[in-house]
């Protein structure tokens, strides 16, 4: 396999071809190529990853205002199956990184789904996003093969990408830190079919830090339980409401390992 690249795209056809990634990786397109052309040409960004000549990713980012400031608000990414897990979607994140920062940019925003464990790695271990906002179903029910008509509930990333922070962050890599006995907001326990759930939620935690469970297999989750995934949902939602408003923010991700016995934990902290 000839080694990724990641470009701007040029030409129709090739937005036509994220209009293809979309439909094998969401079963829908939210993104047409005619959207994504009038992006690139005036001040957003249209990345494409290509294996050879063949795309296999994309990402999707238009020039926005937040709190403000302008911005890159990073709509879409997506990798082709059979294409993840070669750091594709860290690549593409670089350029666009790259790219923003020569255009002045200071600042790239996406949102992502709380519930998804690999994401949160990528996003706040691997990148260095800080994330303060919680917003409620913020796309409403979609059409999405991932989302199973779950409520759309996000966590919004701000990528400060000229900070020391990040820049230290994408020098080093994941910050590393003993939690073991930090209090947890919610209490959990491993089901008859092998899936988390929670038995009791903790809303007045009083501490400088303090830990949130979520799933490791969400996905698998919403196909062969959907109501404990809504229950997930509805639960995670009131814990991060809570929490945000007083005062807190999220410092870190632990993804499954040996010490978390399977489970993932973001790190809130004032």
């Amino acid at each position: 396999m000839a080694k990724p690249v990641a470009r701007l795209l040029k030409t129709l056809e090739e937005f036509r071809e994220c209009e293809r990634i979309q439909q094998e990786v969401w079963a829908s397109v939210a993104a047409s190529a005619e959207l994504l052309s009038v992006t690139q040409k005036y001040g957003g960004v249209v990345l494409g990853a290509f294996a050879g000549r063949k795309m296999v990713g994309f990402l999707y980012a238009l020039l926005a205002q937040r709190h403000g400031c302008l911005i890159h608000w990073s709509h879409m990414m997506a990798v082709r199956d059979g294409y993840r897990d070669l750091g594709l979607g860290f690549q593409m994140k670089l350029v666009h990184r790259k790219l923003a920062l020569e255009r002045g940019i200071k600042s790239i925003c996406w949102t992502y789904d709380p519930l998804q464990s690999r994401n949160s790695y990528f996003n706040i271990c691997r990148l260095g996003a800080s994330i303060e906002e919680y917003v409620v179903d913020c796309y409403g029910r979609f059409p999405s093969a991932i989302e199973k008509g779950l409520p759309s509930d996000r966590l919004v990333a701000n990528w400060k990408i000229g900070s020391s922070a990040v820049e230290r962050r994408l020098r080093e890599g994941a910050l590393h830190q003993n939690y073991a006995n930090l209090p947890r907001a919610n209490e959990t326990r491993l089901n008859s079919l092998g899936f988390i759930e929670n038995q009791k939620i903790h809303l007045s935690l009083g501490g400088p830090q303090l830990l949130v469970a979520i799933p490791n297999n969400t996905d698998k989750m919403r196909a062969e339980n959907p109501k404990l995934a809504l229950r997930w949902r509805m639960g995670t939602r009131r814990i991060f409401e809570h929490y945000f408003r007083a005062g807190f923010h999220v410092e870190g991700f632990f993804p499954p390992s040996a010490q978390t016995a399977g489970a993932c934990f973001y790190l809130l902290g004032r």
